[in-house]
């Protein structure tokens, strides 16, 4: 899978909304974008975040520092296993059935 059809099929990004950030096609999908995703995904399912709450750009371009304060650390008290999840370490089906570490 490369990084447009993750963003696409996965994600439900518009063509063109990966088109004005080429950049992003760049990132590592393993080590960047997959990570970022799988968190807001985590924080859309439990209804912490919609999808108008943010842009692609604004999640796969900060750096990691920032996404952890505005993705995990704001929602840790809520989603406690969000490090978790952000780090690999947690997927998003054991996230979904309520599974630890």
């Amino acid at each position: 899978m490369d990084g447009l059809d993750f963003l696409m099929n996965k994600m439900g990004w518009q063509r063109e909304a990966v088109a004005r950030v080429p950049l992003v096609l760049c990132y590592s999908l393993n080590k960047r974008v997959i990570p970022r995703c799988s968190v807001l995904q985590v924080l859309q399912s439990k209804g912490l975040l919609k999808e108008a709450d943010f842009y692609l750009s604004s999640v796969l371009i900060p750096p990691e520092k920032v996404i952890l304060a505005r993705f995990v650390i704001k929602y840790e008290e809520q989603v406690p296993q969000l490090l978790s999840v952000y780090k690999g370490k947690l997927g998003l089906l054991e996230q979904a059935l309520g599974l630890r570490e």
